[in-house]
């Protein structure tokens, strides 16, 4: 089991978290965090990245008439 310390929001400190074991998750490694103090779980979700679809607006300056 991987520990790690990270903030608690039940215990409202820094505690340590592990992982729990994880059987039906498909890799090995389950991404769920419990708290050894209280128990509190926290998931940690894998990043995912939202690309902008609006099409680009491109801003000319305007010349200043002499």
């Amino acid at each position: 089991m991987t520990r790690m310390e990270l903030h608690c929001d039940t215990c409202a400190r820094q505690r340590i978290f592990e992982q729990p074991a994880c059987p039906d998750h498909p890799r090995a490694t389950c991404p769920d965090r419990a708290c050894t103090a209280c128990g509190a779980a926290i998931m940690i979700a894998p990043v995912i990245l939202l690309m902008d679809r609006r099409s680009r607006v491109i801003l000319r300056q305007r010349r200043k008439a002499a």
